[in-house]
Order: C-alpha cells, then sequence, then structure tokens
C-alpha cells in the first residue's frame, strides 16, 4: 500500500476508535433529563456554594475518624429525604419544601452538622452511579447554602447504587432509590 492510501485509512481508524470509547463509558447520553447534550455529566463544572470554585468538589468528610454508620443519626430527619429523576441531580420543586425544613431544624439547632449521602438507582455502570450520586448530595447542599446554612456544617458522600432503600427492578424501587438522605452528624 502507497503512503497517499495510508493517512487517510490511519485518520479514519483513529476517528472511528475515538467514536467508539465516547460511546462506552455508560453514561446515558441518550436517555434521561440530562442527556442528548446537557446536564450534569461527570466531569461537568458545579458550583458547590462553598470552598474553591473549580467544579465538582471531593466529597465533604468531617474530619478524623468518622464512621457514617455509626456517627450519623439517620432517623431524626429521616422525612426530608430528597428524591430524583431519573438521571437527574436537580432538586425537584415538590422537594425543595423539604430542604427549607431541613434549614430551619439547623439553625434551631445551631452547632449541629448534617451528613449528604447520595444514592443513585441500579442502572448505569457503578462509576456513573457514584458520580450521580456525588453531584445529588452536592446540588442539595448548594441549594442549603443557598438558603442560608454555613457550608462548613454539611459533609457529603455518594454511595452511587450501593445501598439501595428499596430492592427489585420496577420503577417504583428505582424512583426509592434515587435520593439523597440527610442525617445529623453525631460524633464531632
Amino acid at each position: 500500500m502507497n503512503k497517499k492510501c495510508l493517512a487517510p485509512l490511519l485518520v479514519a481508524l483513529t476517528l472511528s476508535l475515538v467514536a467508539c470509547s465516547d460511546t462506552d463509558k455508560g453514561h446515558y447520553s441518550d436517555l434521561g433529563e440530562n442527556g442528548a447534550g446537557g446536564g450534569n455529566l461527570p466531569g461537568d463544572q458545579l458550583s458547590t456554594g462553598g470552598g474553591d470554585s473549580s467544579g465538582i468538589q471531593e466529597n465533604q468528610r468531617p474530619p478524623g475518624n468518622f464512621n457514617p454508620d455509626t456517627d450519623v443519626d439517620h432517623a431524626t430527619l429521616a422525612a426530608d429525604t430528597v428524591y430524583f429523576a431519573f438521571d437527574s441531580s436537580n432538586i425537584p420543586g415538590q422537594e425543595r419544601g423539604k430542604l427549607g425544613a431541613v434549614a430551619d431544624w439547623l439553625k434551631a439547632n445551631p452547632g449541629r452538622s448534617l451528613f449528604l449521602a447520595g444514592h443513585a438507582d441500579k442502572r448505569g455502570t457503578p462509576e456513573y452511579n457514584r458520580a450521580l450520586g456525588e453531584r445529588r448530595a452536592l446540588a442539595v447542599r448548594e441549594y442549603l447554602v443557598g438558603l442560608g446554612l454555613p457550608a462548613a456544617s454539611l459533609y457529603t458522600n455518594s454511595y452511587g447504587a450501593d445501598r439501595p432503600a428499596v430492592d427489585g427492578d420496577t420503577e417504583d424501587a428505582y424512583a426509592k432509590n434515587r435520593r439523597v438522605e440527610i442525617g445529623v452528624i453525631t460524633k464531632q
């Protein structure tokens, strides 16, 4: 094969490999509210209302030897769990009242801190679901900061799909797993 034919062939091969790698990431690029050219996919910029403004921050975890299974009261604000639409980290309008109640609770209990645990349903790759859970937790954090809560009292973590609230493969089960649970940190 001569060099004139080889160069276009190499370019075409490279472009096809790049195109294949973009569609194989496990994102819902053609589904849901955040698909098809919009929304917050992993790596997109998201203001967290605190810290640096370089985009999605690392999980904001309490310092020291913190264990969310033993050092968080999950019952006090359990009724204020925030639920999300499929493949979305946008807080639905009907869920915002819960966050107002959470803000009121924290203002009435100064010196307390909250643990915001992001979750996803099991559809998608583990990496994608952890990133989605993180975006959900950070969205709740940002919203609460906007309501006047100090960012330093709001800690986040993502469990992705690792801790489902409900087992099952129905839309109802999926909807209950797309959430941010809000716990009160008991160990400071």
